[in-house]
């Protein structure tokens, strides 16, 4: 009896690609589902360590609490920074929702982060809306934040959101119905930052 091994060896070496990071599985939404997944910088702050938001980074805050709360998100997921966090707040207090925080420390390999993370909003959250409010890194040395890897990650060319004014929106279907539909838009006023 001989047995064809080659399906076995196909399948090994794909899934240990994916696991070292060489390839990516598709993006998908779970069967029978759409996911949106809208990602924007926190609001304008002061230089420093992590100080809060300054007053054009509050007008911002309650500009995307504007822009958002009619348009059905179930999911707020935000970097545990100060900024972040009151960028969610006013949002999050209007949906009656709480703020996923991610760990200030998990942001040290930003692309396994952005990994972990829609991997979770397509599965935990399939078929819902889920914002992402996120960071640039540091660009002058070289270090992506979240907002790049993330957009790069779901298939998007081009400048990630990185201005205090950008929103991605993309557009998660299942697999039978194409690839992710990536919106790019901005929402509130001009920022001076930018």
């Amino acid at each position: 009896m001989k047995i064809n091994l080659r399906p076995f060896f196909s399948i090994t070496l794909f899934l240990l690609l994916i696991g070292c990071g060489f390839i990516t599985p598709p993006i998908v939404s779970k069967p029978g589902t759409t996911t949106t997944i809208i990602m924007v910088r926190h609001a304008e702050r002061d230089p420093g360590g992590d100080p809060p938001l300054n007053a054009e980074g509050q007008a911002r805050a309650q500009a995307l609490a504007a822009t958002l709360q009619q348009n059905g998100v179930t999911a707020i997921y935000a970097t545990d920074y100060l900024r972040n966090r009151q960028t969610a707040q006013p949002l999050a207090e209007k949906l009656g929702l709480t703020v996923s925080l991610v760990g200030i420390a998990e942001l040290l390999d930003t692309k396994a982060l952005s990994a972990k993370l829609v991997t979770e909003f397509l599965e935990k959250h399939a078929g819902g809306v889920v914002l992402w409010i996120g960071n640039v890194g540091a660009p002058s040395i070289g270090q992506n934040g979240t907002l790049a890897d993330m957009y790069t990650l779901l298939g998007g060319t081009g400048n990630p959101p990185n201005r205090y004014a950008d929103m991605t929106i993309v557009i998660v279907p299942e697999a039978s119905k194409g690839k992710p539909n990536i919106i790019r838009t901005t929402y509130g006023a001009p920022s001076s930052l930018d």
